[in-house]
């Protein structure tokens, strides 16, 4: 029996992973005698000068595989992106399926294609990569490359791991939010699984952790690590000090920045950093 592992969206940059945090994921790793781990994507925004050192920290003591999300691809030329693409690895009796996914904008279609556009341009990450084609080209191309390889695989022995959103389920609801759910991924996804009977389906992107959600025979594992100032300990934490928190705010980047650099906290979130990781862990016994 081989234990695999899977996280997304550890973001170790811009969540300044130091020795503390990667021995402490390697320690808890352990802990949970996980023979393999799999990064679903958003391992850091600089691919080669951390997101690869990274890995190769953590292959010390246990194979890691990944396939990329949207911060990932920062400053890569397509072809890289392609060629990491779709990638199939051997884990125990199972087979692990990893691509990146995409989105095609459908999750709003309340405005239209090139008003997607100009708010992608305006306000997303993504504005500040160069994909060769459009997101609804990309998606579309994706899909077919999806169908063909799910279409050589045995369902029952098949674990998929992707970085965006497969289903409308999890899109958000919130109004201020709504128009950003034209960049979290398709629905499309969800029918090609269901079609070809896939069961278990790991994603990220989102930073909202749904857990294990079943929709129609796929279960859906989403277990997103985030950014610090939307973990469960810092909002604890400030929950805990409402004094540190005068004004009541429930902006998560204020809150943070209220107490990120108190001694107190960052005790607390070196003492509660072994949780926030479990939390984000999803484990298969493969």
């Amino acid at each position: 029996m081989t234990r695999l592992a899977i996280m997304s969206d550890l973001h170790i940059d811009l969540n300044d992973f130091g020795a503390f945090e990667t021995e402490t994921l390697i320690n808890t790793l352990q802990e949970l005698d996980v023979d393999h781990l799999h990064l679903a994507g958003d391992i850091s925004n600089h691919f080669e000068e951390f997101s690869l050192p990274f890995v190769e920290k953590l292959q010390s003591f246990f194979p890691v595989t990944y396939n990329l999300g949207n911060h990932d691809m920062l400053g890569m030329a397509e072809a890289d992106i392609q060629q990491m693409d779709f990638q199939l690895h051997e884990i125990g009796q199972k087979q692990l399926l990893a691509f990146h996914g995409w989105y095609d904008y459908s999750f709003y279609p309340e405005v239209s294609v090139d008003k997607n556009l100009r708010t992608k341009n305006a306000l997303w990450f993504d504005r500040r990569l160069n994909r060769n084609l459009s997101d609804p080209q990309i998606t579309q191309k994706v899909l077919g490359q999806l169908d063909d390889k799910l279409s050589q695989l045995e369902p029952q022995n098949t674990i998929v791991a992707m970085h965006f959103v497969p289903h409308e389920h999890f899109t958000m609801t919130h109004p201020r939010f709504e128009r950003f759910n034209a960049f979290l991924g398709s629905q499309a996804f969800h029918d090609l699984f269901q079609q070809h009977g896939i069961q278990d389906v790991v994603f990220g992107h989102a930073h909202r952790s749904y857990g294990d959600v079943a929709i129609d025979g796929v279960t859906y594992h989403s277990r997103p690590l985030g950014y610090r100032r939307e973990w469960d300990m810092t909002i604890d934490f400030v929950n805990k000090h409402p004094d540190y928190n005068p004004t009541g705010t429930c902006n998560l980047s204020k809150r943070y920045n209220l107490v990120k650099k108190r001694e107190d906290y960052q005790a607390y979130a070196q003492a509660m950093f072994k949780e926030e990781l479990r939390k984000s862990i999803t484990l298969f016994d493969c």
